[in-house]
């Protein structure tokens, strides 16, 4: 019987970045995914609220900033078709940029992300035709305390980078990590009842003469799961698979991160947006390293081609069209 495995895809994000995901034929779908994500924050932003009177000052200040954003994330957006390409571009939209909070943030964040990235894939296997995408997963025990948890694996990673690089520089002492030529990250939390459980996701350049040491079969006898555990203490738990297909599959699960804070419950959600806020979520190295990740979740606008300016507006039943209007370029 073949092995389990949980899908690469986050439904979301994945349709975000697909093929064709910026015609016009895309476009409801875009819409119905949007509004969902919407309606999501303002079940969040409900529970943000109830909370903000039992704090203090000093909390109820930064929490009531988030919530202001939040209110009015997304309350509007503005598309332009281009119709003599048929290519719709998301121009205008207020974003609250809490993207721990916000699936709609998390949505667009992601995706740039997302791009970014492959953008750099295609231009490192042009120069590196055999190297091979792998999805790597490390994880730590649950635990209650998420603070703790994540620090944990925060301070694992660092260790077992700061051992890949040592290994570089004295030529002895390597590790799986040294098979690396260039990896990025990110760590996700999840919680389903059985405490906090810190885990994260790596996209990583591997030489195929040359792999990563992990038997699916006999996890905790491959030599990346007995190097993980020797750091964390506590988990042996790792998983390391080629990304067989499309490339933007491993992408999509290192970038879904910000999207799975929106799958846990209102209450768990509002913790870890405090504990983890501000905390780097996403990290690199080696051919990786240095990726420019656009800050602005709008979308570019097409310059000298007329278009057409579509106008939504968020209602308690979703995303509904106000208003259109044709526009012609700028003159030269």
């Amino acid at each position: 019987m073949p092995e389990k495995r949980k899908p690469l895809q986050s439904d979301g994000l994945a349709a975000e970045d697909c093929k064709g995901s910026d015609s016009a034929e895309c476009l409801p779908g875009r819409i119905e995914r949007y509004g969902k994500a919407r309606a999501h924050a303002l079940q969040t932003l409900a529970h943000v609220d109830q909370q903000l009177n039992a704090l203090d000052y000093f909390s109820r200040s930064r929490l009531d900033s988030v919530a202001s954003r939040l209110r009015q994330c997304g309350s509007y957006l503005v598309f332009a078709h281009y119709y003599t390409v048929d290519t719709v571009r998301l121009t205008h939209a207020t974003f609250c940029k809490a993207h721990l909070l916000c699936p709609l943030c998390a949505i667009r964040r992601g995706a740039k992300q997302v791009r970014a990235y492959l953008q750099r894939l295609d231009v490192i296997l042009k120069d590196n035709p055999h190297l091979v995408p792998y999805l790597v997963t490390l994880t730590v025990s649950n635990g209650p305390d998420l603070r703790e948890r994540f620090n944990h694996l925060h301070a694992s990673m660092r260790l077992y980078c700061s051992r890949m690089r040592d290994a570089d520089k004295k030529g002895r002492g390597y590790c799986e990590l040294n098979k690396i030529r260039g990896a990025v990250w990110s760590y996700e939390v999840t919680n389903k009842g059985n405490g906090w459980h810190p885990h994260l996701h790596m996209v990583a350049l591997v030489d195929p003469a040359n792999p990563l040491q992990f038997d699916p079969k006999r996890p905790k006898a491959s030599k990346l799961s007995k190097e993980w555990a020797s750091i964390t203490g506590d988990s042996f738990i790792v998983d390391c698979r080629p990304i067989v297909g499309d490339p933007a599959d491993g992408f999509v699960e290192v970038f879904k991160y910000a999207l799975k804070f929106s799958e846990l419950k209102p209450a768990d959600n509002l913790h870890a947006w405090e504990v983890l806020s501000g905390r780097r979520l996403v990290s690199s190295f080696g051919l990786f390293r240095g990726v420019d990740v656009p800050d602005d979740l709008t979308d570019a606008a097409l310059e000298d081609l007329p278009f057409v300016r579509l106008f939504y507006r968020y209602t308690p039943s979703g995303y509904s069209l106000e208003g259109f209007a044709e526009a012609e370029p700028p003159a030269a």
